[in-house]
């Protein structure tokens, strides 16, 4: 322990068999009964001296002790009105030592000065009368105050340092944690979605009769369009009898209701439907394909209110060309139709006959601006967007409304059809589920595709690529797939004039 001013410091130094403690650095004596304390007396200007004193003791009460700082407001004042030379500070320091039967040496530059003398306190009134400076020196035990406050400040800081360290520690702990958690999450949620997302391969007719076309109310011919309630009534579009039939859940009997069986241009009849969307009060909305119309069908209704086209094909505003398909924004209380021989989407509002253009309507093409033969669609009310097949082209896009152009989700982008995992031939059906994942009735290829979001490599979920066949695992020409609450798939198979319900496990 080392303790200056600008003229006299004293060094006690403790020999090797004494020890400080690691928590407090308090002195720990051995049983060893030396050691040796260094006096250093620095005046300012002048030489210094040592005095080194060699103490044995027996007892450890008897020399524990230090020596207390403390600085007065007058320790810059000096007097140098005295110059004492090596002999004289000697002597004097001698002389304010008295005898103890302990040997001291005082040793200064040119020679030492030996005598046995008793430890005492330096007395402040002869320090400040030889040297100039008023340093007083208290006994104080064990402990000196100004290193005691010294160290409880640095302890104190350590502490609390400590604590702000281990704060943050803990705090890039938890958040490293949350991550891990987050990302492993992720990743387990992205194959539970994955195994969830599955289906018995085997299909279960639950309406017609697989290969015989018929107009009894349990037979159907080319079926195409369907729809679901919450209670998995299922609404069909039987295209060739020019009506909608009605299956109750179980039931494989069916009820007309939208259409008499006659092809007609009436509005209690249909001709060539192809897609129905019901509302929230289990009213239909019809594509009525070549009488190139829309029709709303009240529930329980005879007959059907023109909501969109003339009734004659046509490329104005408030004509149509082939309506292929049907939505609702229910939001907006708008109602969207395929405008398959104009290649574009048309809108339209409650009472206003005459539509507005959402997508294409640039006529017939390849580029991102036009499409080509659509055919089908489904308004996707979370992006606000429309998924669109391009019949010709052998794809699937994706138009935002208020978007000049599409972008690609599905199948080739340069229109080539294939039968790969990332191609369609000739695509007529699409849905959405909840999560965004898109379901494609690929129709030569006699399969349903999945494509999870985001994704352009599809899954094969029903059906056999390529191979069309009417035994449950087989399609036959597919046009339209829906899906319930519970994600079971419902595929209208044209050419076998069935539905088939293909269960999610």
């Amino acid at each position: 322990m080392k303790m200056k001013t600008n003229f006299i410091s004293i060094r006690t130094d403790i020999p090797e068999r004494s020890k400080y403690t690691k928590n407090n650095q308090h002195l720990r004596t051995t049983n060893s009964p030396k050691r040796v304390i260094h006096i250093t007396v620095k005046p300012s200007r002048y030489n210094q001296f040592i005095g080194s004193r060699d103490i044995s003791r027996s007892s450890r009460s008897d020399y524990s002790h230090r020596y207390k700082k403390d600085s007065t407001n007058n320790s810059q004042k000096n007097n140098n009105s005295f110059v004492p030379s090596n002999l004289q500070r000697q002597a004097h320091v001698m002389s304010k030592l008295r005898s103890d039967n302990l040997q001291t040496t005082l040793v200064n530059n040119n020679a030492p000065s030996t005598g046995t003398l008793r430890s005492v306190p330096l007395n402040s009134s002869d320090i400040k009368t030889t040297w100039a400076n008023t340093t007083d020196y208290h006994y104080n035990g064990f402990h000196h105050n100004l290193d005691k406050k010294k160290k409880k400040k640095y302890s104190m800081f350590m502490v609390s340092l400590h604590n702000i360290a281990s704060k943050l520690y803990f705090t890039a702990t938890i958040i490293a944690l949350i991550v891990l958690l987050i990302k492993s999450k992720a990743k387990t949620n992205d194959k539970l979605y994955t195994n969830i997302l599955r289906w018995n391969a085997s299909g279960i007719t639950i309406a017609g009769i697989t290969g015989r076309s018929g107009a009894n109310a349990s037979q159907l011919n080319n079926p195409w369009g369907l729809a679901l309630t919450y209670d998995r009534t299922l609404y069909v579009v039987d295209r060739f009898n020019h009506r909608i039939q009605r299956f109750s859940p179980n039931s494989t009997q069916a009820t007309t209701v939208a259409g008499n069986g006659i092809l007609s241009n009436t509005l209690n009849s249909l001709s060539y439907p192809t897609k129905i969307v019901l509302d929230s009060n289990d009213n239909l909305y019809i594509a009525d394909g070549f009488n190139h119309r829309g029709l709303f069908w009240a529930k329980n209704s005879s007959s059907g209110v023109l909501i969109a086209g003339s009734g004659v094909a046509g490329s104005g505003l408030n004509q149509l060309n082939c309506s292929y398909d049907i939505a609702r924004d229910s939001n907006l209380d708008i109602t969207y139709i395929v405008d398959y021989g104009n290649n574009r989407i048309m809108g339209y509002k409650p009472g206003n006959l005459t539509g507005f253009v959402v997508a294409g309507g640039n006529g017939q093409g390849s580029n991102y601006s036009q499409l080509n033969d659509p055919i089908a669609m489904d308004f996707d009310s979370v992006t606000n967007s429309f998924v669109i097949a391009n019949f010709n082209r052998h794809n699937i896009v994706r138009w935002t409304l208020g978007a000049n152009n599409w972008t690609l989700v599905a199948g080739d982008s340069n229109g080539l059809p294939g039968s790969t995992s990332t191609s369609l031939y000739l695509p007529t059906g699409l849905t959405l589920d909840p999560m965004g994942n898109l379901y494609v009735a690929d129709l030569v290829n006699h399969r349903i595709q999945l494509f999870l979001n985001g994704e352009k490599n599809g899954t094969t979920i029903a059906g056999i690529t390529g191979q069309a066949g009417n035994d449950s695992l087989s399609l036959n020409s597919p046009y339209t797939v829906v899906l319930d609450n519970q994600l079971n798939l419902y595929v209208a198979d044209n050419q076998n004039h069935r539905i088939q319900k293909f269960m999610r496990y």
